[in-house]
């Protein structure tokens, strides 16, 4: 299946959407939809599920835009539809899906009878026809099965729920359920089926209820020991069925119950944990008083510097550009000047004339000397100033250290407090903690006893299925040495081996099949997988389809974390669409034939650590012939810087409002 494009009309928040998608020319095969949380990517994807098989994962049935239904009458009717055109094999199919809404009296929206799918195919000749409503189903199962849909069309939410199971084996038999589907085993085992699937539907089964009886009671009586045989068989095996769901479900809870037990210390630990915080809240509150107090004392020192620095600095920095030095004589003042003209005479002798040059030089110092000089002020403000501005630098720097000091203070006794009322006081409020923890003991406890007894029901289950088995041996073996008396049940018996060979031939073909899948399976996966992770961990899977993580590094089994659980599933789905290309060009090989299957993720690399995207997008489009992505507008770039040359088509969702968006 090929996905060549697709439209919605008056889906959800789509009044008219088309997208076409990158069909692998010249090597582009990916699509990228990018587009911003909330803004429709999600619609997109389950447009494709409803178009198909009429179904979506929305709460709301009623998928007509909400901007139409707004506007609709009891009178007009509004249709949606959504529209994919692809190829499977060398048939072009148009595949669109309708559904009418109509109106009541009361202004509630409703469907109007059931969604309407019909389907157009072009051969490779060019012929048009129509599918017949009553294949149409089947048509689209054809091209691909509703319960492999899933593998192909999937979301980061839904790969995350699943890797979160994975550690569980919740998924083991889904896993083998797929790999059956898809890589063409499914068949071989409807076949095994048929021929010995049950003691009554089976061809050995109904064979075995043709026994010709009435004549010979020891065969009826040898087949009432058989059938009785089969059906205790059949029985104890669904026991045992159901022992193993069991068992799953005890020991889940108590591998929760381990983990909740571990988030519990005793009472006295949690209590003096509790008292060690208080004490260190207390110490660091008393700290941060002392920073407090070191920083008012210290502006109680300076504060008449610190007020006036709006104006001492302004002033100094005026002073310190003017050269007033040298202007005055040093302890000289107008007095002195003035004794000298009142006296006539200099101190070097000089007679002062009244008028001479020598009187109005000596005249001049009244403008310099005081009380009228300003040189020594001057210095005597430059000096005090500087005093000042360096006294409150110092301030200033002991403030900011103070301050961290405070902060770091603060930090600190948040975070105590918060230990104390989100850790601790939840679980030394309510019950006693003595009292949660031998609960959860008994319920760890109590499971275990469930695994215990059902291991002892289990043996003994399987050694009753195994005498049964032995007993219904011998009396078939002594049912066909009678049947050879009668010539209906000596057919009887001929038939039957004819179908047991049938049925040996196949079974072992199957065996070799399965097994050769599931190695290639694990191959493909570890390939994918150590690409992911580094080559730090590898995948194993067993007979079950039971998945566990190995460390390479001391070759054991590891608790998976979150990221290695989306992995593994990522892994899975990847490797099964890379086996399904491997078989499709494979000529070896008819039986486990398959066709083309596209990628159609939603926020595939949301649920990814940015290490770990690069290898993800470089691996995507060596997979499949086809890769299609909704894509969250921050990982976008990243999604283009990775996978660019692969790109072939590139659209963007934009949301004009919570009832529609468009594709740019």
């Amino acid at each position: 299946m090929l996905l060549e494009s697709i439209k919605l009309h008056n889906f959800r928040q789509y009044r008219d959407a088309f997208l076409d998608f990158a069909q692998d020319v010249h090597g582009k095969n990916v699509t990228i939809i990018i587009g911003e949380n909330g803004s429709g990517k999600t619609t997109f994807l389950q447009s494709f599920f409803w178009c198909l098989y009429g179904i979506t994962n929305f709460k709301d049935s009623v998928v007509l835009n909400k901007s139409v239904a707004s506007e609709m009458t009891p009178s007009a009717p509004a249709d949606t539809f959504v529209e994919i055109n692809l190829q499977h094999g060398d048939v072009h199919y148009k595949i669109k899906r309708t559904q009418r809404f109509r109106k009541d009296l009361g202004n509630n929206v409703k469907v109007d009878g059931s969604s309407f799918c019909e389907i157009e195919k072009k051969d490779k000749t060019g012929n048009k026809s129509f599918v017949e409503a009553s294949k149409r189903e089947s048509t689209i199962n054809l091209i691909l099965r509703k319960e492999l849909s899933r593998y192909f069309f999937f979301d980061g939410e839904r790969i995350e729920t699943m890797g979160k199971e994975i550690s569980g084996y919740k998924k083991s038999e889904e896993f083998a359920e797929a790999v059956e589907g898809l890589l063409g085993l499914k068949g071989m085992q409807k076949a095994l089926e048929h021929l010995n699937g049950g003691p009554k539907n089976s061809v050995i089964g109904k064979y075995n209820q043709r026994y010709d009886s009435a004549s010979d009671s020891a065969v009826r009586e040898l087949t009432k020991i058989i059938n009785d045989c089969d059906e205790e068989i059949e029985n104890k095996g669904k026991r045992i069925a159901e022992i193993d769901n069991e068992d799953y479900k005890a020991e889940e809870e108590r591998r929760a119950k381990q983990e909740e037990l571990k988030g519990y210390e005793s009472s006295k630990e949690l209590q003096e944990y509790k008292e060690s915080l208080e004490k260190d809240i207390k110490q660091y509150s008393i700290s941060k008083a002392e920073a407090q107090k070191d920083i008012c004392r210290e502006f109680n020192n300076q504060a008449t510097s610190f007020l006036s620095l709006g104006l001492i600095k302004p002033a100094f920095d005026i002073l310190v550009k003017l050269n007033l030095s040298g202007s005055d004589i040093p302890n000289i003042t107008d007095k002195t000047i003035q004794y000298l003209l009142d006296h006539h005479k200099c101190l070097c002798g000089t007679c002062l004339s009244e008028n001479s040059p020598e009187v109005e030089e000596l005249k001049k110092w009244f403008d310099v000397l005081p009380p009228k000089s300003i040189g020594s002020m001057v210095n005597d403000f430059k000096m005090v100033a500087r005093n000042r501005l360096n006294s409150i630098n110092d301030f200033v720097s002991l403030r900011n250290e103070k301050n961290r000091q405070i902060s770091v203070f603060e930090d600190k006794i948040m975070d105590a407090e918060d230990i104390i009322e989100n850790e601790i006081n939840p679980k030394l409020n309510g019950k006693d903690v003595e009292e949660i923890v031998q609960e959860i003991s008994a319920t760890i406890a109590e499971c275990g006893r469930i695994i215990s007894k059902h291991k002892e029901e289990r043996d003994t289950l399987n050694q009753e299925i195994g005498a049964a088995r032995i007993k219904r041996e011998e009396a078939n073996k002594k049912r066909k040495d009678r049947a050879l008396a009668s010539e209906k049940n000596r057919k009887v018996e001929i038939y039957k081996a004819y179908a047991q060979y049938l049925y040996d031939a196949l079974y072992k073909k199957y065996s070799t099949s399965e097994a050769e899948v599931r190695s290639r399976l694990e191959a493909n996966m570890n390939e994918i997988f150590s690409t992911i992770n580094n080559g730090d961990f590898s995948v194993k899977i067993n007979e079950k389809y039971q998945i566990d993580v190995i460390a390479n590094n001391v070759n054991d089994k590891v608790e998976l974390s979150e990221g290695q659980g989306i992995s593994v599933i990522f892994s899975f789905i990847t490797s099964m669409i890379k086996m399904s290309r491997e078989n499709r060009l494979s000529q070896t090989d008819h039986d486990l034939s398959s066709d083309i299957y596209p990628l159609v993720m939603d926020a595939p690399l949301s649920k990814f650590d940015k290490k770990h995207i690069k290898s993800v997008c470089e691996t995507i489009p060596r997979l499949t012939e086809q890769v299609i992505i909704f894509i969250k507008d921050t990982d976008g770039d990243l999604a283009m810087e990775y996978m660019g040359d692969k790109i072939g088509k590139s659209h963007k969702i934009r949301k004009i409002s919570e009832t529609e968006t468009v594709l740019e």
